[in-house]
């Protein structure tokens, strides 16, 4: 079942993607890689593999146990968050296009395992990842691997159990109407989410820390060992190790059985939620394409925290920073400006929840009077929303410290402009009028990373040289967008 489940949701995938539907080798290619699990999977995991022997050098080259543990709990963050992620986002969507619609006929007493065993096939490439890390380990002490290796799967059992828990508490329910409260609801329930993996987030940028205070975290670990991702530490105790994991699977393995079985009833019968409203004069006007297809796409998102959350990650990538301003009281100039690079690259994780919030809608976008361009262009708009909020706040928060600050300002508006810009031409380069819902994997995405990237990088060479050449750098950005407006124009 769950193979079956896997082939439809990639054909789906498939025909929503006009560079694969327009194209016959690209479609067969697709709809082969779709048919065949071991290949769509090897694909995706080969993809990741670089990246997990980029990481697994840092193991190669200690055998001091206490790094390793230390080095372990930051890599073990990565299943937990991927898992976690992937669980929120895809389990929407898959809910979104009814995926499951067939099956809701038949007497399955609990359909959602099912929903569930798809998860982990879409999350288990990214074991590619972590996998060469934990293969280190092993090879040098090869009982405290496999613990490592069990920890991943806790980890990632443990991301997609509470996965679950969010698409339960966020993704089931039908309102009868969204109204400003409930708006107000779902963005404080995203940002709460935000702000917890922002925590473990953080964790990420501690790498040459602990190789360099060992010791200090060592100590930090010692009082926090009960908890995930603290406990992986416990590698080299093999006994308390052991007796910890069992204790988390006494614990998850019931949460995780109670929240499918709570799943599958919601999609049986989702609740409907009714709210107080005050009735109003329906009142027609006339809307800006462009404009009325960006507020179609942040209304889908409040009334789904789920995939709010995606489209909210430029918010936890820049946490680490704030908080760290918070602790010193200072936030330099030249902290800002990075910051403000570091949200307009990460907004092209954004394009994937930009694109999937359209579920099901698109047969009937299709039959509306919108050309590629426009609709290219809204989507656009919509990725840009949350990260030039973001920026401009940034930059009021830095002119707390330094009033120079509020030079930067043009940054939080053209960054994540030419991010969103470069990343939407590339997806929409197929010919034809068509509207379709380009495939945004994670190698793509990945991709798309690198490539604006170097832009950026175009854009901060003058900086190398000096703040002084502050405006030479944002001339060089202003020039590029205008490049890829024109382009955008022409599409």
């Amino acid at each position: 079942m769950i193979r079956i489940l896997y082939r439809e949701l990639h054909y789906q995938i498939a025909k929503r993607n006009p560079l694969v539907v327009n194209d016959e080798k690209q479609f067969k290619k697709a709809i082969k890689n779709a048919m065949s699990l071991k290949r769509g999977l090897g694909v995706q995991t080969f993809g990741f593999i670089p990246f997990g022997l980029l990481m697994a050098s840092t193991f190669v080259f200690t055998n001091d146990r206490l790094v390793l543990a230390s080095l372990m709990v930051s890599l073990a963050l990565l299943p937990f968050v991927f898992a976690m992620y992937v669980t929120a986002i895809q389990a929407s969507y898959v809910l979104s296009i009814g995926l499951f619609k067939p099956l809701e006929a038949l007497p399955i007493r609990l359909g959602s395992k099912y929903l569930s065993g798809l998860l982990f096939l879409e999350i288990s490439p990214a074991l590619g990842v972590i996998l060469p890390s934990v293969f280190v380990i092993m090879a040098k002490y090869p009982l405290e691997g496999t613990l490592a290796l069990l920890w991943v799967f806790i980890g990632l059992f443990l991301g997609h159990a509470l996965g679950l828990v969010i698409v339960n508490f966020f993704a089931l329910k039908v309102h009868q109407r969204a109204g400003k409260g409930h708006t107000l609801k779902s963005l404080v329930k995203a940002v709460f989410f935000l702000l917890f993996i922002g925590m473990f987030m953080a964790m990420n940028y501690l790498q040459y820390y602990i190789r360099e205070h060992s010791e200090e975290v060592a100590r930090i670990i010692g009082k926090y060992f009960i908890a995930y991702p603290f406990s992986v530490a416990s590698i080299f105790e093999p006994s308390r190790s052991a007796g910890l994991l069992m204790v988390y699977v006494a614990i998850i393995a019931p949460v995780y059985y109670l929240t499918l079985r709570a799943v599958w009833k919601k999609i049986l019968e989702p609740p409907v939620v009714s709210e107080k409203i005050f009735v109003s004069k329906f009142k027609a006007k006339i809307t800006n394409k462009l404009l009325a297809l960006t507020l179609k796409d942040f209304r889908m998102f409040v009334r789904k925290p789920a995939m709010l959350v995606a489209f909210l990650i430029p918010l936890y990538m820049v946490l680490p920073t704030i908080v760290d301003a918070f602790r010193k009281g200072q936030l330099s100039l030249l902290n800002v400006l990075v910051v403000l690079f570091m949200i307009g690259l990460f907004s092209v994780a954004g394009a994937d929840a930009v694109l999937k919030v359209e579920g099901n809608v698109l047969e009937l976008l299709k039959t509306l009077p919108i050309r590629k361009r426009e609709f290219m262009l809204s989507k656009i708009l919509s990725m840009t929303i949350v990260p030039i909020t973001i920026g401009v706040l940034i930059v009021i928060f830095g002119a707390r410290y330094d009033v120079d600050s509020l030079l930067l300002l043009p940054y939080a508006f053209m960054l994540p402009l030419i991010s969103a810009s470069i990343t939407m031409l590339y997806l929409f380069r197929y010919t034809g009028e068509d509207i379709g819902i380009p495939e945004l994997s994670w190698l793509y995405m990945i991709f798309m990373i690198i490539i604006v990237g170097i832009v950026f990088a175009l854009i901060a060479a003058p900086l190398v040289f000096g703040l002084k050449h502050l405006f030479v750098s944002q001339g060089i950005a202003l020039g590029i967008l205008f490049i890829l407006f024109i382009m955008a124009k022409k599409h």
